[in-house]
């Protein structure tokens, strides 16, 4: 049996496949030999018969000014990952302030797809604003995620199927007995 990592490698491969003739430069051919995979043949029909969830990650960009993006999505996918517009840096522009704009496109569309969504993340150390290694201490640290959890998971209650919560936090190079990441500002 094939791991989910396999399996995504192996549809994604598929995808692209089928795509290349549509890819090609508008021969009548090509659009003839494309193979119409949507509906019953999209990866999301063939991963629900197996009772499996297909998705990807969402880039905000493309997602807001591509139709075409927003369509195959639809068509393809039962999940999607937010690629950044929930991680810290975007999301929170101040100390005191969020954008949720791009979160909240991408999870309203979802949710009238019926497609669901990963939440990406809520802590993470490479995705810090610029404004956190002034603000946040270890006196206050505790108080920054609470908060931002808080304000995140309140937010989209009921509507994010599962969460990435730490991003990244092993790293056995970094030679902690617990095998977690060293990371420091």
């Amino acid at each position: 049996m094939s791991t989910r990592r396999e399996w995504i490698k192996q549809a994604a491969g598929a995808a692209a496949a089928a795509a290349i003739p549509a890819l090609m430069a508008g021969s009548a051919a090509a659009d003839q030999a494309a193979p119409k995979v949507t509906g019953k043949a999209s990866l999301k029909a063939h991963a629900a018969a197996r009772g499996l969830l297909t998705g990807c990650a969402v880039n905000a960009n493309l997602f807001r000014r591509d139709a075409a993006f927003r369509d195959l999505i639809a068509q393809q996918y039962s999940i999607v990952v937010p690629e950044n517009c929930l991680k810290w840096n975007l999301l929170r522009p101040t100390s005191s302030t969020y954008d949720f704009a791009d979160a909240d496109a991408l999870v309203s569309f979802a949710e009238t797809h019926g497609i669901k969504v990963r939440g990406h993340n809520f802590v993470w150390h490479e995705a810090l604003p610029k404004w956190f290694a002034a603000t946040v201490t270890k006196g206050n640290a505790r108080k920054f995620i609470v908060d931002h959890i808080t304000t995140v998971a309140s937010r989209y209650k009921g509507r994010i199927h599962s969460w990435d919560v730490v991003n990244e936090a092993i790293w056995i190079k970094d030679g902690r007995p617990d095998g977690l990441r060293s990371s420091s500002p």
